[in-house]
């Protein structure tokens, strides 16, 4: 699972609100609308666990530690692990984009010398693969202002999967970008504790997506379609309005979790997650 995929499924996962119950194990069930994948979130203590299925009936897994702030994204088929911080993504991004500058000027001193006719080949081929050939001007495709991220209420109530939730607009620099449903937290169960350990988590997936963004490119103009502001509740229903796509609440139970699931397999080898 790609980088930014994995950022847009759990950001839509991770906008919790906060609720004052007694502090328990968590499981929460997502499935996506029109796909036969879904999404598995589990809290214990500090520790989540999430699990995202394929098409092909597969299952990926990725373990947060709220105390180093660490995401370990597990393939159990390989028996080995990568992990992930902000400081590791940092040095990847700071690296791909000396490796960008340096191809795009090569790029820019052979497509100077060539006729009309190879430079358009040169161009086509470019956009194979996914390289805008507008970047040998120099100028990035503009990433957008995630500061102008925010919700607006439409006042229509509705119920999804038996929650009771009020739709709300996700816009981005005055666009819609994602519609939410959000249900009262108090309908869910969370403890203040659980939300203390989500409220980390989305936090290090938004710095992991500012970071990425921070690469500039292509990537950092798709991405924000994608990007999704915190709120107070709980999203039953995310709608990503680009691409049609729907991510809901099913179900959530507080039944005891083993400690296991929350745990790298002893011998499993850990890996470049690059």
């Amino acid at each position: 699972m790609g980088i930014d995929r994995m950022i847009h499924a759990f950001s839509a996962i991770l906008l919790l609100g906060l609720v004052a119950t007694a502090q328990a194990d968590v499981t929460m069930q997502f499935t996506e609308t029109g796909a036969d994948t879904g999404s598995t979130l589990m809290i214990q203590g500090g520790h989540v666990r999430m699990e995202e299925r394929e098409a092909d009936g597969s299952m990926v897994y990725s373990l947060f530690d709220r105390e180093t702030r660490t995401l370990t994204m597990v393939i159990d088929e390989e028996r080995s692990y990568a992990q992930l911080t902000e400081e590791g993504l940092k040095a990847q991004a700071q690296e791909v984009q000396g490796m960008q500058e340096d191809f795009l000027a090569q790029m820019r001193e052979q497509m100077a010398q060539m006729p009309p006719e190879q430079r358009q080949m040169m161009e086509q081929q470019m956009r194979q693969m996914g390289v805008d050939p507008a970047m040998l001007s120099g100028e990035d495709p503009p990433a957008p202002d995630l500061s102008s991220l925010e919700t607006r209420p439409t006042g229509e109530q509705r119920t999804i999967g038996g929650f009771r939730c009020q739709v709300m607009e996700v816009l981005l620099e005055g666009e819609i970008t994602n519609e939410l449903c959000v249900a009262d937290p108090g309908h869910v169960g969370l403890s203040a504790a659980d939300y203390g350990t989500l409220k980390v988590l989305f936090e290090f997936m938004q710095s992991l997506s500012e970071i990425a963004m921070s690469m500039g490119g292509p990537f950092a103009a798709d991405m924000g379609a994608e990007m999704l502001p915190a709120v107070d509740g709980v999203p039953v229903l995310v709608k990503n309005l680009e691409d049609g796509s729907e991510i809901t609440l099913q179900s959530v139970s507080t039944d005891a979790l083993s400690p296991d699931l929350f745990r790298i397999p002893a011998d499993y080898q850990r890996v470049d997650p690059f």
